[in-house]
């Protein structure tokens, strides 16, 4: 994670005449950075239909993972921005069942980066005797860079094929159908904002 912060005061202008300072001087300049690299995604087969264990048979379907296809990147490149892992980095096909050796290890990819940039403009001003006051000016997420969340990391098969017309009789799986769904971004942080106040402050 990276934060960074920097202010900048604007010259007064009081040698330039008081409306060219009371309009350009005394301003600040403050901006805000802030990165942080993607938290580790693992990606989980889901509710295999047909088996009510799983297909690695250990009773538990919830943290049984799909199979990891070598040679695949685990993120998507290309196409709908949302899309974040690669749908042919992961599959079932060639799963034996009953086994849990060859499993997609946990972390396996990196989920979604963030990055935001804000900047404020702001100036003290004089209201009356004992009023102060403070112009705002500020901007959220300047580039309006879509920073995803919620990466759908579960299988969830419509179908699944296996090597015999039984599943007491199969020994792998053969075939696989999965929704379009898997390994896109569900939700985004907030767009850019612009955002104008005015505080005052009593003596």
């Amino acid at each position: 994670m990276l934060n960074s912060s920097l202010v900048w005061h604007a010259p007064d202008f009081d040698n330039k005449g008081r409306m060219l300072s009371a309009l350009l001087g005394g301003w600040s300049l403050g901006g805000v950075l802030s990165y942080a690299t993607g938290v580790p995604l693992t990606i989980y087969t889901g509710t295999i239909p047909g088996i009510d264990g799983g297909l690695a048979g250990t009773g538990y379907a919830a943290n049984q993972r799909p199979i990891r296809v070598a040679g695949q990147s685990c993120h998507a490149h290309g196409g709908r921005k949302e899309q974040w892992l690669n749908p042919r980095a992961y599959t079932l096909v060639g799963y034996q069942l009953g086994s849990t050796n060859q499993m997609a290890s946990r972390g396996d990819c990196e989920g979604p980066d963030f990055f935001q940039v804000d900047l404020m403009f702001y100036k003290n001003v004089r209201f009356a005797n004992r009023i102060n006051g403070q112009l705002r000016f500020e901007v959220f997420n300047v580039t309006n860079r879509d920073n995803f969340i919620f990466v759908d990391t579960t299988m969830d098969p419509i179908s699944v094929t296996f090597d015999a017309n039984t599943v007491d009789q199969a020994t792998r799986v053969v075939g696989e159908e999965i929704p379009l769904n898997f390994g896109q971004a569900t939700a985004t942080r907030d767009p850019r904002q612009v955002q104008v106040g005015i505080k005052l402050f009593f003596d």
